[in-house]
């Protein structure tokens, strides 16, 4: 349980200190690649990098983050509470399914693929080269270690 806490930490201090360019104003927003503000995932190993483009992963409602891995990054098998959409922007990941989710059955994520979780799938995630991934859910957002 600590872990799952520290985890949903990072995304929530990501939220802080990368607030989102385009706030929940009820007014059409435009957020520029030049405009997000790269911040580390503290929580998730190092080298994760977070930028909240819209909404507060910790408050009620939907979200959109984007999240920077550098090559040979992995993030060990977990789940959520909500149901999380991802689209690989650019690079190349592999993800592979269940509880014990293994390398050697680990689907191709190359950049434009797009990929739909239910609430409570079980996933590993492997990053091939530097990859960037957009995460839309809603919140409060939540991450639960396998075995813990």
């Amino acid at each position: 349980m600590r872990r799952t806490v520290q985890i949903l930490a990072a995304f929530i201090l990501a939220a802080s200190v990368a607030q989102s360019a385009a706030q929940s104003s009820g007014s059409p927003a435009i957020v520029q690649p030049d405009a997000l503000v790269w911040a580390p995932a503290q929580g998730l190993p190092p080298g994760a990098q977070a930028a909240v483009l819209h909404g507060d992963p910790a408050k009620p409602g939907p979200f959109v983050i984007r999240f920077k891995f550098p090559a040979g990054y992995q993030i060990a098998t977990h789940s959520h509470p909500t149901d999380e959409f991802v689209t690989v922007v650019s690079g190349k990941a592999r993800m592979a399914f269940g509880e014990k989710a293994d390398e050697t059955r680990a689907q191709s994520l190359p950049a434009g693929a797009f990929m739909a979780l239910p609430a409570g799938a079980w996933h590993r995630l492997w990053i091939d080269s530097e990859t960037v991934v957009e995460l839309h859910s809603t919140g409060p957002f939540g991450v639960k270690l396998a075995g813990h």
